[in-house]
């Protein structure tokens, strides 16, 4: 039986400020789609705090693995690695060298992460084109629905790696005072790699996470404001949110969004409409391409 070809697209799960459910939000939506919507979903965790690896370790039940043997030979530093000498010519890892598959999450692949990352040396700028170039090497669009990248909360060659790699970015967000900093640096940055690379990267908007159930005046007035910013405007706020369940952001059974009651309606809302803006945008470019 032949395998369905795909038209998978790239996301880039980022904000330049940290401590803003990034990677749950990455999780959360990656695996209600791979286990409730029966897409074909591969995560990429670039950075380098690789909590998208640990969580996926736990729910596979293979953290031991993980620090035994998968963190030493088959991580994300793969991809990047340099040549020894300037007559040998890069070569692209195969698939089994970097990608992780689970019997028990059919749906689910991984590229693991690792703190390890910090240590390699990234002075050749050229290496960052190298996350794009496997996933075009490989047709990894044509294999998966979905492959999301969990990036990095700071501006660094793994977020260029990152951004160069993907179609579409969405931008996790607090309602605080600080959150239009992040949104203002990630917007130079984007800015700045499209127009470096002549790149397109569309924005899929803002998912507003970890908002409590009653709003108070001063956090609606902080979002008020936030919502005002152009940068903003021109990314767009999504209507559903996530909201603070404490069981989840403790990891109580782990931190996936769908296992908790609070957190699943929540990740199935914002999952719903997440399909829906990658449609409307695509029937749109489909119309101008014509």
């Amino acid at each position: 039986m032949s395998q369905e070809i795909k038209d998978g697209k790239v996301v880039s799960f980022i904000n330049m400020k940290g401590g803003v459910g990034k990677t749950t939000l990455c999780i959360g939506i990656g695996e209600y789609l791979a286990n409730y919507e029966g897409k074909k979903i591969l995560l990429i965790d670039l950075d380098p705090q690789f909590n998208t690896t640990q969580s996926i370790m736990d729910l596979v039940n293979q953290a031991e693995e993980y620090m035994n043997d998968y963190r030493h030979r088959i991580t994300i530093r793969r991809i990047f690695e340099d040549t020894k000498t300037i007559s040998e010519r890069p070569k692209i890892p195969s698939v089994s060298e970097v990608i992780l598959k689970f019997e028990s999450e059919p749906n689910i692949d991984l590229i693991c992460g690792t703190i390890d990352i910090i240590k390699d040396d990234t002075s050749n700028k050229s290496l960052y084109k190298r996350l794009n170039k496997f996933i075009n090497e490989h047709k990894l669009k044509e294999l998966y629905d979905y492959i999301f990248i969990d990036c990095p909360p700071t501006i660094s060659f793994y977020t260029d790696a990152a951004l160069f790699a993907s179609d579409y970015y969405i931008v996790p967000a607090k309602i605080d005072r600080y959150s239009i900093l992040g949104i203002r640096l990630l917007n130079t940055v984007i800015s700045n790699l499209m127009y470096d690379e002549e790149l397109e990267i569309t924005p899929l908007g803002i998912v507003y996470t970890m908002r409590r159930q009653e709003e108070t005046m001063k956090t609606g007035e902080i979002r008020w404001r936030f919502e005002q910013n152009k940068d903003v405007a021109q990314m767009g706020i999504f209507s559903s949110s996530t909201f603070i369940v404490n069981d989840l952001m403790v990891g109580y059974q782990g931190n996936i969004a769908s296992k908790y009651s609070k957190s699943r309606e929540d990740i199935k809302n914002v999952s719903e409409e997440f399909l829906s803006r990658i449609s409307q945008i695509s029937s749109i470019k489909d119309d101008l391409d014509e």
